[in-house]
């Protein structure tokens, strides 16, 4: 599995890029991002990444999310939960499209990380 994936810089990804634009899009649509963090000011961004400290670090599908000014988010468990399901379901769905060699490479055993404003929730 190659753990550093650029998915604008490679035409045989440009089904998952896509697919990571559409599920961002609909976070905004579908008022979960807002439901989320409170305000409709708020952006994110999902990337398949390494989340981790040096050795440490390892292949992650990344939620980030930001906010203007750094809000403070006190969402309960289960604003946070229905956020990464929805997610999760997205890109399943989504990935029946993709080669399995795009399949392979990017993994089926990548952590969920959501970040907000860069901390982890």
């Amino acid at each position: 599995m190659n753990q550093s994936i650029d998915l604008s810089g490679d035409p045989k990804y440009a089904g998952v890029k896509a697919a990571l634009d559409d599920i961002e899009i609909k976070l905004v649509e579908n008022g979960k991002l807002v439901k989320l963090t409170g305000t409709v000011a708020s952006s994110v961004t999902i990337e398949f990444g390494m989340y981790g400290d040096g050795k440490n670090a390892e292949p992650s599908i990344l939620i980030k999310v930001t906010t203007p000014d750094d809000i403070f988010i006190d969402a309960d468990e289960e604003i946070l939960d229905d956020f990464e399901d929805f997610i999760i379901a997205e890109l399943e769905t989504a990935s029946l499209e993709w080669s399995p060699e795009v399949k392979e490479s990017l993994g089926d055993d990548r952590q969920i990380i959501l970040l907000i404003d860069g901390e982890e929730y």
